[in-house]
């Protein structure tokens, strides 16, 4: 039979915990307690200005969802570099530029007492040649239905560690915008 309170080992304890989705939860590897268990996924709203910047429409849209209650809010995917963008209005997280913009959602989500988190992303194969005009990258060379007959570009060694890089450098820039 299926309870609402279990016992979880970890290392040898014993913790109590409760699935009440309303119950509040602490992350065990920051200690940062969430006001309930509900999280907002990323999802897409095309909302951002062409250079990555977030509109005010957009930071409006997540601090609405906060404010509704969710415990964490989670941006719609963040661009790592600029011609890795996966479709039109992406938000961006490649450029100082964009700090103000990520300080000013930050801080407006945290006063709504949500936990803000960022999906950093980059669109590889399915960034469009139309929209990033480069061919698009990937692993390996490839295509797939819905590419109008193009073919990916292998990265390079030095390009597979530039993106890491990228993805670092994003991490970076969204705490420094208090993500």
């Amino acid at each position: 039979m299926f309870s609402l309170n279990h016992a979880k080992h970890q290392e040898g304890a014993v913790l109590a915990f409760s699935m009440d989705p309303s119950s509040q939860f602490t992350l065990p590897r920051t200690g940062h307690v969430l006001a309930n268990r509900s999280v907002l996924a990323a999802m897409t709203n095309k909302q951002s200005h062409e250079d990555g910047t977030l509109s005010d429409e957009e930071i409006r849209w997540l601090v609405r969802r906060a404010k509704d209650g969710f415990a964490i809010t989670t941006t719609a995917a963040a661009n790592v570099t600029e011609h890795g963008r996966g479709w039109e209005g992406e938000m961006g997280v490649w450029g100082d530029h964009q700090l103000p913009g990520l300080t000013k959602m930050a801080t407006q989500l945290k006063a709504a007492g949500t936990l803000s988190l960022a999906q950093i992303f980059h669109g590889g194969m399915r960034a469009p040649q139309s929209l990033n005009q480069v061919q698009p990258v990937s692993a390996s060379e490839n295509t797939e239905a819905g590419m109008d007959g193009l073919y990916t570009r292998a990265l390079t060694h030095d390009e597979v560690v530039e993106m890491i890089q990228s993805f670092t450098d994003a991490a970076v820039r969204c705490q420094k915008g208090w993500l």
